[in-house]
């Protein structure tokens, strides 16, 4: 850890001694390169004459060199090529312009300053924008590139030849051509119409049509909120339909079990005390009656014993009474006298619960009728003292 520690402590010394170690005033005079921005020089004056002596620090300002002939060219040729290889492409020499071209304005690193032109800008603009409208195949175009370094600078030229074969080659050129028409517009404007152009400046044909109304949102508002109440209501139609049925369900199975002990303890077995039931109430119009008719014909058509059939039908139902009901007359199905006795048990006690949902009931219903009866004791109160407020 020692010499570790003497280790550092000699490296940091040697690396103050030489951080301590300016540069030579021939370097630090050196002016930057010309891509490069202006730099300083901290300097310090000391001036002497006999015995007096001044001195000064100060800072001195160094722009960057200008650039040699030497140096531009070699710029420019590396401008040149760059402008073949990696603007152009593929279309280098640019034989068959189909499509805009991207004419930058500089190189990468910003040395050299890029200023285009166009022997036929309706063609080709300076910007690389190309219009095929109208165009011939094989049309030639001359673009022109001033190249700018410093105070020196070169001319290039490009040869382009227009290809437009292809329709979808037109279609960028004719979005441009519609924005000329539509620029266009404001001189055909008459006093009583406005007038409208039937070709575009390059030559291509106009068609104007008047716009299809769209459909009004307030009367696609209305529909959909139509259309989502007839579903909510047949849904909540249906919903209530079927919280009815389970409610009749609910309602006649104490009934039902009571009927059944009094067939059972008459000597019947289970399957005729369920046939007996359904033949004495078929003209009855109860969900409940009329489900143990239809499960009634199914088991006569399928030879599945009515108790299955019932059980099955329960636990599709999904109503808790009933399955429970079906579970009992499926298990004891052989054994009439031990079904009434659980009948009978299970009936005790459907009574007694819906008892105490009849008391629930009672008491809901006499909260909800105080408020009523306060509305009313408040009415009262006004009527009474309604002839002395009239008299103050």
């Amino acid at each position: 850890m020692l010499l570790c520690g003497l280790a550092c402590l000699a490296l940091f010394v040697l690396m103050a001694f030489l951080g301590r170690q300016g540069k030579s005033l021939e370097e630090v005079l050196q002016r930057p390169a010309y891509d490069e921005p202006d730099g300083q020089a901290a300097l310090h004056l000391a001036l002497n004459w006999k015995e007096a002596v001044w001195e000064q620090d100060l800072v001195l300002d160094l722009p960057s060199r200008q650039l040699t002939k030497r140096e531009a060219e070699e710029r420019f040729d590396q401008c040149a090529a760059w402008l073949e290889t990696e603007v152009f492409g593929k279309n280098q020499p640019l034989e068959r312009v189909t499509a805009d071209l991207k004419l930058p304005l500089q190189t990468p690193g910003g040395s050299v300053a890029i200023c285009w032109s166009s022997s036929d800008p309706s063609r080709i603009a300076e910007d690389g924008r190309v219009n095929l409208t109208g165009a011939r195949d094989g049309e030639k175009v001359v673009l022109s590139v001033s190249l700018q370094a410093g105070e020196f600078g070169r001319d290039l030229f490009f040869p382009a030849v227009l290809a437009p074969s292809a329709a979808k080659d037109l279609s960028h050129s004719l979005q441009a051509e519609a924005e000329r028409v539509l620029q266009d517009l404001p001189g055909s404007l008459t006093d009583l119409r406005q007038d409208l152009p039937q070709k575009s400046p390059a030559g291509a044909e106009a068609f104007w049509t008047v716009q299809k109304p769209e459909l009004p949102w307030e009367i696609a508002g209305v529909f959909i909120l139509a259309a989502s109440f007839l579903l909510f209501s047949r849904t909540d139609s249906l919903k209530r339909r079927l919280k009815a049925q389970k409610a009749a369900f609910e309602q006649e199975i104490p009934n039902m079990s009571l009927q059944m002990i009094l067939l059972l303890n008459a000597g019947l077995t289970v399957d005729g005390s369920f046939q007996k039931l359904v033949e004495e109430n078929r003209d009855r119009d109860h969900p409940l009656y009329r489900a143990l008719a239809s499960l009634e014909a199914e088991s006569r058509a399928t030879n599945l014993p009515f108790v299955n059939a019932l059980y099955v039908y329960a636990r599709q139902s999904g109503i808790r009474d009933l399955i429970r009901f079906s579970s009992l007359a499926l298990d004891c199905s052989g054994r009439g006298a031990e079904l009434a006795e659980k009948l009978d048990r299970e009936r005790q006690q459907l009574w007694n619960v819906r008892l105490n949902q009849a008391k629930a009931k009672a008491k809901e219903a006499e909260t909800k009728l105080c408020l009523p009866l306060m509305i009313l004791l408040l009415v009262l109160v006004v009527i009474a003292i309604a002839p002395a407020l009239m008299e103050m």
